[in-house]
């Protein structure tokens, strides 16, 4: 296990990476947030803020009066935020948090590549204002399913590179059973009112959200190659994913929450 965050912001990728994870999910983390009641004068700290969608909603949310942090280790897809709204670099694992008090923290698909992801919920927890919200979703990855396929033969080179990123993310510290804990953790770090949801919606080939295991298997090429796959089936997996006969199930996300 090297303990290295598996993706770069820097990277070509990295665009269709954050638009893909956009298409999935942000349907699903804006209800949440929503039904927490997420209102005028908050602050929020948007954590691994990715592409900013997430804070360029919560800065909707928040009018002029609240504020919201995006943080990532790199912020260049953050450009052009709304004024109550700022991108700063930061690293969640190596620097203490922000010196101030929020309402809502949230965070998605950030944790789960972390070792010390237990520690990190608890000092999350901490920099809470009284009431404040905790947010955290997460994917349960090997629970992806295909629902459609032209052939045997496409869903068998699917599972088979899909599962060789897996294994290539849990060697790097992933764990990709975490979700199913968040509860748990949650109400380990002294939260109360804790609740969750599993969400799972449909992946067509060629669509906008299967571009996540497209640019995943770009990103991770060298390491795909290294690690025993022919770069011929990871151009059969692309293949795979651009038919639009084939469809998997999107990987579930987990959404976890909980009150200081």
């Amino acid at each position: 296990m090297d303990d290295e965050y598996p993706f770069d912001n820097a990277s070509a990728p990295a665009s269709d990476r954050m638009s893909a994870l956009e298409a999935s999910y942000d349907t699903t983390t804006f209800r949440h947030l929503a039904e927490l009641g997420v209102g005028a004068g908050w602050s929020c700290w948007e954590l691994g803020a990715g592409g900013g969608s997430v804070a360029r909603r919560l800065a909707e949310q928040v009018g002029p009066d609240g504020h919201v942090l995006a943080t990532d280790l790199d912020t260049r897809l953050l450009a052009d935020l709304p004024a109550n709204a700022s991108a700063v670099r930061h690293d969640v694992r190596a620097e203490p948090v922000p010196d101030r008090e929020f309402d809502l923290i949230h965070a998605r698909l950030v944790l789960i590549h972390f070792p010390e992801r237990d520690e990190l919920v608890a000092k999350l927890a901490g920099a809470l204002a009284p009431g404040g919200w905790l947010v955290l979703e997460e994917i349960e990855p090997r629970g992806q399913t295909v629902l459609e396929t032209p052939d045997e033969a496409s869903a068998t080179i699917f599972r088979s590179v899909q599962g060789r990123i897996l294994d290539l993310l849990e060697r790097a510290g992933s764990d990709v059973e975490w979700a199913g804990q968040l509860p748990e953790v949650l109400a380990g770090a002294g939260l109360r009112e804790v609740g969750s949801a599993r969400s799972t919606t449909r992946w067509p080939g060629g669509g906008p959200e299967i571009r996540l295991l497209a640019a995943n298997s770009v990103e991770l090429a060298e390491k795909l190659t290294a690690d025993g796959v022919p770069p011929e089936e990871i151009e059969q997996f692309r293949r795979v994913l651009a038919d639009p006969r084939f469809t998997v199930s999107s990987y579930p996300l987990v959404s976890g929450w909980g009150r200081r």
